[in-house]
């Protein structure tokens, strides 16, 4: 027995280390990344307080007025399709954007949009606060980045998915090395002996750092994957008891005349936010494109009934302002329940500031875990090439 998880502990070294040889560089891309991203609501706020902060001095003016001011800002070859809608305090963000032809798309993430805006306005005033190519953005470069290497999609996502999986390899592998053998060899592994010469110190670092994010860094690779990969979605889905993803698409019933009197959209607006009475954080709107009369709103509501993101979903019919459906958080299924709350889990954002201190750590540790692994490489590498080779005795002397 002894003999057998000898072998495989050496199976579980040789794959650790060629695996993070191979995939070293992007994971150290993808942590650095990733720490940035834990924290990326927060410091777009704090650098960009002009844009996203307002002083409420009285009621606000109607979306629709809101629309044309920031349409006119735009441009009309740049019509609106989405809008967020913020709680007290904040801006309204009216976004505009455009995908590329298939022809003008190259293997650059930048290629892929004609263009990609956010006008940032004062609810309560018109004023438009500033203007964004989401595009250049900072944090959405750094997330194309972290995502898919900065290429397009279908490329950028396998090989950033491909390595993700390969490090999950590396977590179950490291973990089995790391396995004591008894309570002072755990003692050993949980520590870092910082009075040690500096491989000693690396080599702690690289191993009682891993231990203690493993979990972490587990959760925050699964829940990755769902990006890469449709079939790792569905089979998390199919986990939660979803044989497939749910379709959020909605198409509104059929009329004999449309009102063409009304404003529907601040009527749908007023509406949501008299149900809402207050208790949200975003209500995000999706304009209907030509031809099509549904208009869907997803609000991320303030009180949580359980542990998960509490997402819910309005359906608008926008040629008579009236809701025809409704996805509320309570009635959804468990496997869409996750899906909303799958970027806040991977985030650390789900349960707020300690959750989040976890996914940094995690993230960090993640990213140094390459170099200082391949520090330790590099130290056994050369001290076996300083090894001097022993001679048989009857090589020592030459016979004359």
């Amino acid at each position: 027995m002894r003999q057998v998880w000898k072998r495989f502990k050496a199976t579980a070294a040789w794959l650790h280390l060629w695996l993070g040889l191979v995939t070293g560089i992007i994971v150290v891309i993808i942590g650095v990344t990733g720490c940035l991203l834990v924290f990326e609501d927060e410091l777009f706020g704090f650098f960009n307080r002009n844009l996203t902060e307002v002083k409420p001095t009285g009621r606000q003016k109607p979306v629709s007025e809101l629309m044309a001011i920031a349409q006119h800002a735009l441009g009309k070859s740049k019509p609106i399709t989405d809008i967020r809608i913020n709680e007290d305090g904040r801006s309204y963000v009216f976004s505009a954007s455009k995908a590329n032809k298939k022809k003008d798309i190259t293997l650059s993430y930048f290629s892929q949009f004609k263009y990609r805006d956010d006008v940032y306005l004062n609810p309560y005033n018109g004023k438009v606060l500033g203007q964004i190519d989401v595009r250049y953005e900072f944090f959405n470069v750094t997330e194309q980045l972290h995502r898919q290497l900065l290429l397009v999609k279908p490329v950028g996502s396998v090989i950033i998915g491909s390595c993700i999986l390969i490090f999950l390899v590396m977590l179950i592998s490291g973990f089995i090395l790391w396995l004591p053998k008894n309570l002072r060899q755990l003692k050993k592994s949980i520590t870092v002996k910082w009075s040690g010469k500096w491989k000693r110190v690396n080599y702690d670092l690289h191993n009682s750092l891993g231990f203690y994010v493993l979990p972490v860094a587990i959760i925050i690779a699964v829940t990755g994957l769902t990006w890469s990969f449709k079939w790792w979605e569905k089979g998390i889905y199919k986990m939660l008891g979803s044989d497939k993803p749910v379709v959020l698409l909605r198409k509104a019933p059929a009329i004999n005349t449309a009102d063409t009197t009304a404003n529907h959209l601040d009527m749908m607006v007023g509406k949501l936010q008299r149900t809402l009475n207050g208790n949200y954080h975003v209500i995000g709107l999706s304009l209907p494109d030509k031809g099509e009369n549904t208009m869907m709103a997803f609000v991320y509501l303030k009180t949580r009934t359980d542990g998960w993101r509490n997402l819910s979903y309005y359906y608008f019919d926008s040629r008579t302002g009236k809701q025809f459906d409704q996805l509320i958080h309570a009635q959804k299924p468990l496997g869409l329940k996750w899906r909303n709350s799958n970027k806040d889990i991977h985030t650390g954002k789900i349960y707020g500031l300690p959750t989040q201190i976890l996914a940094f750590m995690a993230s960090l540790v993640c990213a140094s875990l390459p170099i200082t692994g391949f520090m330790i490489w590099l130290g056994k590498k050369k001290k076996s090439k300083k090894t001097p080779r022993i001679r048989s005795k009857a090589t020592l002397d030459p016979v004359i």
